[in-house]
């Protein structure tokens, strides 16, 4: 997955419920994750849903997930 410089830019203008910054909660997990948080948290902010961080990570399972039998 490759982020735009606009994604990014939200990202890092985004805080999480608990005041995390969004990009800074990205980069602190494994190169793996970051692609799928990353869609995670775009795919929360679209679908208005909070971002909370066990909201963030169970859209996120959804979508890396949703494509297996």
């Amino acid at each position: 997955m490759k982020i735009t410089d606009e994604q990014k830019k939200l990202l890092q203008n985004t805080k999480l419920m608990d005041g995390t910054n969004a990009w800074e909660f990205v980069q602190s997990k494994s190169e793996a994750d970051k692609p799928w948080l990353i869609a995670g948290i775009l795919s929360c902010m679209k679908k208005g849903y909070n971002l909370h961080e066990s909201e963030i990570c169970w859209e996120t399972r959804n979508l890396r997930y949703a494509q297996l039998p």
